[in-house]
């Protein structure tokens, strides 16, 4: 397999769009950058680019390693940071904002045991903000949950965190009164309940277990910004639902919600950590970032 040092050259060229844009970026010389990704490409048996005179872009199998590299490239990034500042301790105000179902399933339990693992550090989670300022405004980082590419371009650092299984769930009640269910078709113009997230989308992506995809058009009964909301509404039988599996493990064990398409799910969710720059953030919250990335790959099921 080809070394770190390309994988993260491999990270950098596609995030910054071109090999023009990442050698302004790394200061590595274009021809340099070509070379190595090639001997990249040699040693993985594959190509990661589709090359022509005009087009330079990522192919299928070079996006998914990609999506791998980037996980080293931040830990790389994370190592490095906490071997600068081992002779450091964290100190002083750490400013994080957070959807308020996110805060209390997943970020407050590692919160407060960070909180008294650093007692120098002064932490404010704030659980009111379902949706992200581009600015972040005072925020240090925000924790944010994505659909797809749904999340808007910004200057923001984007670091991955984790991705979420979701399910297409429903009460049992309303699930039996749909009758036989055993394609998406089958529940063509059901009822279904929005989320403000994905702009109230009312074509909804699901996926089986081979990949293969289906859209299913719903009619929009009942909307809410609030996850919490939708599984309520759900467990009322107003709709469909698209929620994460984490969230309905006790539902679904006690037969109070169900998944009507149980071969088919609509796509994961991807909690990022966001913030202005890395050379902005403190050692507090290269920690708390690092500390919390590993928490949620260790507690969550991941998709």
């Amino acid at each position: 397999m080809g070394t770190v040092d390309d994988l993260t050259l491999l990270v950098e060229i596609i995030e910054a769009g071109s090999l023009s844009a990442a050698s302004r970026k790394t200061g590595i010389a274009k021809s340099s950058l070509s070379r190595r990704i090639g001997d990249l490409e040699t040693q993985l048996g594959v190509y990661l680019f589709y090359r022509g005179p005009r087009n330079f872009s990522v192919t299928e199998i070079g996006l998914s390693i990609f999506e791998r590299g980037q996980k080293i490239k931040d830990e790389l990034e994370a190592i490095k940071a906490l071997a600068e500042d081992s002779s450091k301790r964290p100190t002083g105000a750490l400013r994080i904002s957070c959807p308020a179902v996110l805060t209390e399933r997943i970020v407050a339990e590692f919160a407060i045991n960070f909180s008294t693992a650093h007692p120098d550090v002064r932490i404010t989670l704030d659980s009111s903000i379902g949706t992200v300022d581009p600015s972040i405004g005072h925020y240090d980082l925000a924790i944010h949950p994505a659909r797809g590419d749904t999340m808007a371009d910004s200057e923001l650092v984007r670091q991955k965190l984790v991705s979420l299984p979701y399910g297409l769930v429903a009460s049992a009640e309303l699930t039996r009164s749909l009758g036989k269910i055993a394609m998406p078709l089958d529940l063509e113009n059901q009822f279904g309940i929005g989320w403000a997230a994905d702009g109230f989308l009312s074509r909804w992506k699901l996926t089986d277990r081979v990949d293969k995809t289906a859209e299913l058009n719903v009619n929009l009964r009942f909307s809410a910004n609030n996850l919490n909301v939708i599984k309520q509404a759900a467990l009322n039988g107003l709709g469909l639902a698209r929620l994460p599996l984490i969230m309905c493990e006790t539902d679904l064990l006690e037969g109070r919600l169900v998944l009507p398409l149980p071969d088919w799910s609509p796509p994961s969710i991807t909690i990022y950590a966001l913030y202005p720059s890395r050379r902005s953030l403190t050692l507090a919250g290269r920690l708390f970032i690092a500390g919390l990335a590993r928490h949620l790959q260790e507690h969550l099921p991941s998709a």
